[in-house]
């Protein structure tokens, strides 16, 4: 006989809260076993080619399809009418006046407004069968105006997007606390300015897709969509296609990234619907690079006009921010409002400034339409804020540090305290965060570097970022299908095998391992003993997907409560069965399979008070909402601290930046998996590094974009990420697990570092930096506009890059 192992799972096993533990499915990416979208080939699929709109601004006269129809392979050709026809509904957005009204269809049909707009689609048994047929659609085009910029789009008589707006501006609000204008007006000092955060993609590998089956027996469709929150997408399919939700199931499978890009609800998606209702085969969507680059979603343009008033210390006494955010055509769903009005809400970061007053205009444009990218209008706001104390400084001649350490708000206050936008703050000691950055960066001798490297001649700085960032957001008091709850259930299978199912979805964010850490922590158990699933509509009845940084906190708060529910309950039974079960800690193996088969296999030995079964469903929230103090709900967030510092280098002659350290101090509350959050801050700082230094999207003047292949959108490569120093510094919160968000920090501080630091490089030669733009072409420019000059001769002869 074979001797039973009483012991219990040894700690090292268990690999819970606050172990390093490498990626579960690390091993099935990195090998090419993944399953993303492009992998679900099934038989009879079909692929769609869509014809998009190549003109910014027009009228449709007309669409002739008959030459497409006859194309080889072609099973359908579509326009709005035949999906109109088949049933189709308008998209609706959910924000209420003082919002426009708004809704479009699926595809175009009276008008385009954006060069990639779509327009037909074709259905065909290859892609390149259906690529070629979308080619031989001919539209004809009544051609109107551009509206290419929100300056142009504002102008009296400027052409009209909606003409029944009778303007082109979206939506306009503002705020302000009270006594704004007399603590502006009482402020010694003032400064002004205008800063600009430029447009650009978010780009995940993987770009947007969907693939979709109708199953008549049933009267059921699948949708298999490359997509956030499959919940949601659920819903809005089931709208736009006019389906009862039962009959409609979404997974969502491997994700290549999804950085927000994916967390709107896109048309295609709805068009992939009505395909599959339509053909009754299977098809898909997959968009290729040029769709995600000109027709997909992009980010960030919007532009701040700033006034400080200040005293002679350097503190901040009133703060006020004109926001003007470019939507393009707001056709995404839900809104590309939402970055501004994060943004004009969080204009004061994590500082004690008591008097804000914000204007928010959201502007039509016949550009792309602007939306979600990781940070969410954090990265636009925190940029002005961090450019602010950094002008303040250098108007006073003090240190930045001590600007910023007099204006945080004081470890002392007392948590939560209630910030300018009736948001519930509980972020850990601020200005003991910075000073652990000052110790960590080693900020005296970089001073000392900095006055050595000056006096050669070279162009050198030092930036800094104190970010408070707001997580696990929630807008129930403006968009009801985004509150704050989330969904996980557990089962405690027969064999003691433990199933965990999530409601959040994971693109890269090792969501599989952590909530598997959560689940083997609070049960007792070995990690490889536990399974997470998500992305499956029918695996769990709701949940809120991925975005604001909300999954440790809301996924795993609800992955916790489920465990230890389950916990409680195998301890009853351990009980009754005269097995021992310890309220906490490590459990015994051979203990922990017995009250599982029992709870299933045994249900007799249970008694009459114990349910037969190991399962727990939890709908879990903080529970934070409520009335602010100043009116309105409170947003139910959690609140992470991040202090970041970065010494760079900028060549005079070509503008290039170069990195020389960079370090962040990070407070995401208690940390589930170190590695995994050194590799978010690690990924993120590249993509907001991409963005300050390489990326952007233009348009010429007639809306034509400029930025169609990776030949035209430059994006970091593995040379140019820095390896940035993490040093965790956790303070609990209140929610369960004691868990702050984190995903989005080091993006949302990296432009505003890197703008600080090359600001402070360029500075002896009177150059300001008021963008997140920082182009070796635009930084070059601005070094020959201040007059230095390294070989005159050779110099005047360089030609403009």
């Amino acid at each position: 006989m074979t001797a039973v192992d009483e012991r219990p799972a040894a700690a090292s096993e268990i690999q819970g809260v606050g172990e390093r533990v490498p990626r579960v499915n690390g091993p099935q990416l990195v090998t090419g076993r993944g399953a993303y979208l492009a992998d679900h080939n099934v038989p009879g699929l079909h692929h769609v080619a869509i014809c998009r709109s190549t003109i910014s601004h027009a009228r449709i006269r007309g669409i002739d399809t008959s030459e497409a129809r006859q194309q080889p392979g072609v099973i359908a050709v579509v326009t709005e009418a035949e999906l109109d026809a088949a049933g189709a509904r308008k998209f609706n957005h959910m924000i209420e006046p003082p919002a426009q009204p708004l809704e479009w269809t699926i595809l175009a049909s009276d008008r385009v407004r954006f060069v990639g707009e779509p327009v037909a689609a074709v259905v065909a048994r290859s892609r390149a069968e259906a690529e070629d047929a979308a080619e031989t659609v001919v539209i004809d085009y009544e051609m109107m105006p551009a509206v290419v910029s929100t300056a142009e789009a504002l102008l009296p008589g400027a052409p009209l997007l909606y003409p029944e707006w009778g303007t082109n501006e979206f939506l306009r609000l503002s705020g302000a606390t009270p006594g704004f204008e007399d603590a502006m007006a009482a402020a010694p000092r003032r400064v002004t300015d205008r800063y600009e955060s430029h447009r650009i993609c978010g780009l995940p590998l993987e770009g947007h897709g969907a693939q979709g089956q109708w199953d008549r027996g049933t009267g059921r469709l699948t949708l298999l969509s490359s997509n956030q929150q499959p919940h949601q997408l659920r819903t809005v399919v089931a709208e736009v296609c006019g389906l009862d939700e039962s009959k409609v199931r979404v997974i969502s499978p491997d994700m290549g990234g999804g950085f927000g890009n994916k967390q709107h609800f896109t048309r295609e998606e709805c068009l992939v619907g009505m395909l599959a209702l339509i053909t009754e085969v299977p098809v898909r969507w997959s968009q290729d690079r040029t769709e995600a680059l000109t027709a997909s979603v992009h980010s960030r343009a919007q532009l701040h006009e700033v006034e400080a008033g200040f005293d002679h210390t350097g503190r901040i006494l009133a703060l006020r921010a004109r926001i003007v955010s470019d939507l393009g055509n707001p056709v995404l769903y839900f809104s590309g409002a939402g970055p501004g009005l994060v943004a004009a809400g969080c204009i004061s970061g994590g500082y004690a400034i008591d008097n804000v007053s914000w204007e928010l205009s959201c502007v039509a444009t016949t550009t792309c339409p602007i939306g979600a990218y990781r940070g969410f209008g954090q990265p636009e706001a925190h940029l002005t804020t961090e450019r602010v104390m950094d002008r303040i400084a250098a108007e006073l001649g003090l240190d930045p540090v001590e600007v910023r350490r007099l204006n945080l708000t004081p470890d002392e206050v007392v948590r939560p305290w209630w910030g300018h936008g009736g948001a519930r703050m509980d972020p850990g000691p601020l200005r003991s965060l910075l000073d652990r950055l000052v110790d960590e960066f080693d900020y005296p001798r970089w001073r000392a570097w900095r006055e050595a490297a000056r006096g050669e001649g070279r162009l050198v700085g030092l930036g800094f970022s104190t970010l408070v960032q707001g997580t696990t957001p929630t807008q129930n008091d403006v968009a009801g299908r985004f509150g704050s709850i989330e969904m996980a259930s557990i089962t405690v299978l027969p064999d003691g095998h433990i199933d965990v199912r999530v409601g959040t979805k994971s693109q890269g964010q090792a969501h599989e391992t952590v909530f598997a850490q959560l689940a083997a922590s609070a049960l007792g158990m070995p990690l490889a003993r536990v399974a997470v699933r998500d992305g499956d509509t029918d695996s769990l009845p709701f949940g809120m997907g991925t975005w604001g940084s909300r999954s440790a906190v809301m996924g795993g708060g609800a992955v916790m409560r489920a465990a230890r529910q389950l916990r409680a309950k195998m301890q009853s039974i351990a009980l009754r069965i005269g097995e021992p079960f310890p309220e906490v800690g490590a459990v015994s193996p051979s203990v922990f399979d017995r009250v599982a088969s029992v709870a299933w296999w045994h249900p007799h030995l249970l008694g009459g008070d114990l349910e037969p079964g190991l399962t727990a469903q939890v709908v879990y929230t903080p529970g934070f909402t409520g009335p602010s103090p100043g009116g309105g709900y409170n947003h139910d967030e959690t609140y992470g601290a991040h202090a970041t510092a970065a010494a760079v280098e900028v060549d005079p002659v070509t503008g290039a930046v170069r990195i020389r350290d960079v370090v962040m101090v990070s407070d995401c509350g208690v940390v589930i998996n170190p590695a995994a959050v050194e590799g978010q801050h690690q990924g993120g700082f590249t993509q907001g590094l991409g963005a300050a230094l390489f990326e952007e999207v233009r348009y010429d003047d007639q809306g034509q974009p400029l930025a169609s292949t990776l030949m035209d959108y430059l994006i970091p490569t593995a040379n140019d990420a820095p390896r940035l120093r993490v040093v965790l510094r956790p303070t609990p919160s209140e929610s369960e697990g004691g868990f702050r968000g984190v995903g989005e920090a080091s993006i949302i501080a990296a432009p505003a570092v890197l703008a600080s630091a090359v600001s402070d490089a360029l500075s002896p030669l009177g150059v300001r930096i008021t963008s997140s733009r920082l182009h070796a072409k635009e930084l070059r420019a601005a070094i020959r506009r201040s007059g230095w000059r390294a070989d005159p001769v050779a110099w005047a002869a360089a030609p403009e890059i």
